[in-house]
């Protein structure tokens, strides 16, 4: 460094909306600032270019100028900056940091509005400087967050795109989102997640191997995230309350999947057990109990002359040890007693399909009755607008009525909503989930590792209880036990119509509910 010269720094700022502005490029900011010193005979001895707001001095180039600053305190003079708001727009901690540098010898100070800061009457027109760019900084927030809210209300999407879209500009060049490649994979967690087979977690660690790198946190957020329904959450502003609007951007679940998804995290729905790691030797080995001392069954390889031969124990000394094979064999023949008759899978068949029917014809009645009571309380809404207008009521207590009737209004949307969608027909899958009810025994045996847990999973609502001679179970899932329970009453039934009162009819669930499963933990 030449001594006989000041030493100078040399520093440059815009934030990111001041960037096209050719009065605040960075380039515009260093020639100045490189003819100034020029003019003044200053030695410059490093330049730091900053893309970064000043609302404070968080920012990553300043933070390595003032270390560099401090390092070199005795061979450096001067920072120098274009204008004092490309040094700070917040005055408060402007002045803090003036008093830092002063206290070290380093003077700080703007080529194009320079002030000598040893004249105490300076101070004053610095506070002016400092305070005109905190207003300015003020102004460009304020009409930020007024823009953000506008675009939201309006059904933009502002901010970085989640998992699965990506940010788009559409005709009017306004923030949207558009599926990417990824969008097949959400789809999936949602569908997975909704059916309550297997855990949430085990779902995850599925899916990243297919490429969805979430964490279990992120993965967590993913599936409560409204933006997946083609909504839009908008924040309270101003008297404004918080409200949920219909995105331009396409949804990639519907809100009865996304509701059911809901009801997962609520805990209405048993997360249950996951195992340690995934062995696919013992598909079963945490789904088993030993039937003497209670414990869990675990599963190990015994290596023989020419071969390993894999079987399920006891973790304790019961000598409870059954081969796998053969433990799959006692599994599907409790599986085999469970699954329906072959001769009455046509009567379900028609109960089933029949039970469509009345579903569908209850959606349409409640679906009327939502629609009447949507137009209740949009009717109550304008009640409460004439009568602020006719001053009737004042203003505090309108935004009360207004927020209750909205948040009424919400919940009724979103039913009806659910009604209106239309689903596909369940006659299509029918027969084809009977076919599998009826080969349960044959479907464990050739499925593999997820195949024969996701099976067991659906079947058994508790651990089978694992012995040397026997395994059995104390509880099945009750439409299944609902099904075989009436198998010997009904040999022989002619095929006929179900009707409204049928002894099966009553038993089949209504809309929206699904048959408790046990977790799998695939």
């Amino acid at each position: 460094m030449d001594d006989l010269k000041t030493n100078v720094i040399i520093y440059c700022r815009v934030s990111t909306d001041e960037q096209a502005q050719k009065g605040f490029s960075l380039d515009y900011q260093e020639e100045s600032l490189r003819k100034y010193c020029d003019s003044m005979n200053y030695n410059i001895v490093k330049v730091y270019r900053e893309d970064h707001s000043a609302k404070n001095f968080n920012r990553p180039e300043w933070l390595k100028l003032k270390t560099y600053v401090k390092s070199n305190k005795q061979n450096i003079h001067k920072v120098l900056f274009a204008k004092w708001d490309r040094f700070s727009r917040n005055v408060e901690q402007a002045l803090t940091v003036l008093r830092e540098f002063d206290s070290i010898g380093v003077e700080l100070n703007a080529s194009e509005q320079y002030l000598d800061t040893s004249n105490s009457d300076n101070k004053m027109v610095l506070t002016i400087y400092l305070t005109a760019g905190e207003v300015e900084r003020d102004k460009i927030s304020s009409r930020t967050i007024a823009g953000t809210y506008k675009a939201k209300r309006e059904g933009y999407f502002v901010g970085k795109a989640p998992f699965g879209y990506d940010n788009f500009r559409d005709e009017q060049k306004k923030s949207t989102l558009k599926p990417n490649n990824d969008a097949y994979l959400v789809k999936r967690a949602f569908k997975e997640v909704a059916m309550g087979i297997e855990s949430v977690e085990a779902i995850r660690k599925k899916l990243k191997q297919n490429g969805m790198e979430l964490k279990k946190s992120a993965f967590s957020e993913l599936l409560k995230n409204i933006v997946y329904i083609g909504k839009i959450r908008v924040p309270e502003f101003k008297k404004e309350s918080a409200m949920i609007v219909d995105g331009k951007h396409e949804a990639l679940i519907d809100l009865e999947t996304f509701n059911k998804v809901q009801s997962v995290f609520k805990g209405k729905r048993w997360h249950g057990i996951k195992p340690s790691h995934k062995n696919n030797d013992f598909p079963m080995r945490d789904f088993l109990t030993c039937s003497v001392c209670g414990n869990q069954i675990t599963g190990s390889n015994s290596k023989g002359r020419t071969k390993k031969y894999a079987y399920y124990h006891c973790r304790n000394k019961c000598k409870t040890r059954v081969s796998v094979d053969d433990t799959h064999l006692k599994i599907a023949s409790i599986l085999g007693g469970l699954q329906i008759n072959e001769n009455i899978k046509e009567l379900f068949s028609h109960v089933l399909k029949d039970s469509e029917y009345q579903i569908n014809r209850d959606k349409i009645t409640q679906l009327k009755v939502k629609i009447e009571t949507q137009k209740d309380l949009k009717t109550l809404l304008e009640n409460a607008e004439d009568r602020l207008l006719r001053e009737d009521i004042d203003k505090e207590t309108f935004n009360s009525m207004k927020e209750r009737i909205n948040g009424k209004l919400n919940v009724v949307n979103n039913e009806i909503e659910i009604l209106s969608t239309k689903t596909d027909s369940m006659k299509a899958f029918v027969d084809s989930g009977l076919e599998l009810l009826v080969n349960l025994d044959k479907l464990f045996l050739n499925g593999d590792y997820d195949g024969k847990r996701i099976v067991a999973g659906s079947i058994f609502t508790q651990k089978l209880i694992f012995g040397n001679d026997d395994c059995r179970t104390t509880q099945v899932n009750e439409v299944i036990e609902v099904l075989t329970r009436n198998i010997k009453a009904s040999e022989g039934v002619k095929k006929r119509k179900a009707v409204k009162n049928d002894s099966f009819s009553v038993n089949v669930p209504g809309a929206g509910v699904e048959p408790a499963r046990f977790p799998t933990g695939v």
